[in-house]
């Protein structure tokens, strides 16, 4: 089965649209480490540790097993995501830019996504796992990615 992980910073929203994807009721404090969606195929979606996370190899392992990668952004220090997503490049992941937590922004996240493109050329994806904006998007884009691996 084809794997799909989840990364960002703690409190990025990584749980929260780990449930937005699987269109269940997001459950707080909820001991999972991975839970299956479908779409073209069937795929395990991994919810990994924040990657600002020391010492803990959770992430890294998962870096090196996943075909598609979710890089979650929630603001505009994201210096460290855009190193996460050349790691996660080398191990062989596609890898999908998504500005979390979009429902927190006046413009819907569209700055931010225009300064991460600036910065790196990569689009990015604005999702809100509150409001559902860009889920549905964000699951066609990962089904995409899927079928072309």
């Amino acid at each position: 089965m084809k794997q799909v992980g989840i990364f960002g910073k703690r409190k990025s929203g990584k749980s929260a649209l780990m449930y937005a994807l699987t269109r269940q009721k997001i459950i707080q404090d909820a001991a999972f480490s991975a839970m299956e969606i479908s779409g073209i195929q069937r795929v395990m979606l991994v919810d990994t540790v924040g990657v600002d996370v020391e010492d803990d190899l959770t992430a890294e392992q998962s870096a090196q097993s996943v075909e598609v990668a979710l890089m979650l952004i929630t603001d505009d220090s994201f210096e460290l995501e855009l190193a996460w997503i050349n790691k996660l490049r080398r191990a062989g992941s596609s890898v999908i830019v998504v500005i979390s937590q979009a429902d927190k922004f006046d413009d819907g996240g569209k700055a931010l996504a225009a300064a991460v493109k600036e910065v790196s050329g990569l689009e990015a994806l604005c999702v809100s796992s509150i409001t559902g904006a860009g889920v549905v998007e964000l699951d066609e884009e990962i089904n995409r990615r899927l079928s072309n691996n």
